[in-house]
């Protein structure tokens, strides 16, 4: 009986397992919405398994990239990205590297899902007068782009 208990116990873990696995390839793609009225795209490329790349492009082909963060999941389904290390693409903030913020994505279908950012920061300072900082998203509706594979 035990050994019946322990196999039924691991085949639940290995279920759930490939349940997530399952999930986060799902959400690999382009999404696209609009933040006070401009265009933005969150990319999510999977190089593989353990390796997950978050991005936002805004209408100015700027882009914000969240090089190493701790992906969780909660009981409401939702995916908890907490910003380890994120910064942007241009050389001119190459200096700006953002260590904080929480990313959480719920709602999540095959086709939409609802974004919120919150805290990445502290600002950046580039000279005295310029200053550069990634604003917190609520509840950013996003449409999953279609892919030509």
């Amino acid at each position: 009986m035990k050994i019946i208990l322990v196999i039924f116990f691991c085949f639940i873990i290995y279920c759930n397992s490939f349940g997530q696995c399952e999930s986060r390839i799902q959400l690999s793609g382009t999404w696209t919405g609009k933040v006070e009225g401009h265009p933005i795209k969150f990319e999510i490329l999977e190089k593989d398994p353990n390796s997950i790349t978050f991005s936002f492009i805004n209408f100015q082909n700027e882009r914000f990239t969240i090089l190493k963060s701790d992906v969780t999941a909660n009981e409401k389904n939702e995916f908890i990205i907490s910003i380890k290390e994120a910064k942007f693409s241009s050389q001119r903030y190459e200096d700006c590297i953002f260590s904080t913020g929480t990313l959480t994505l719920s709602d999540v279908l095959h086709s939409s899902m609802r974004l919120n950012l919150k805290s990445v920061g502290p600002t950046c300072f580039i000279s005295y007068d310029v200053l550069m900082n990634m604003n917190d998203i609520k509840d950013l509706t996003l449409t999953k782009e279609k892919s030509n594979k």
